[in-house]
């Protein structure tokens, strides 16, 4: 049986991304430019950025990191 790509875990750590995301960009462009007419456009891009960052790092780097330190203990 194939087990499901996104499990009830990773959607919850996925939401949690995303909502820090939006915030640091939202932080971010408030604090940088303030409130212009394209605001809308470049929090999304500052979003987007940060959810990218973010989101690998949680996802692909600490589990890569972690099961090489669990590897290496085992030699």
């Amino acid at each position: 049986m194939k087990k499901p790509s996104l499990t009830k875990k990773n959607k919850v750590k996925l939401f949690v991304v995303a909502l820090i995301s939006l915030l640091l960009a939202l932080a971010l462009e408030l604090y940088t430019f303030g409130v212009a007419s394209d605001f809308i456009l470049r929090w999304l891009r500052a979003f987007f950025v940060f959810f990218v960052m973010i989101g690998s790092t949680v996802f692909v780097i600490v589990p890569l990191v972690a099961y090489g330190v669990a590897k290496a203990g085992r030699s």
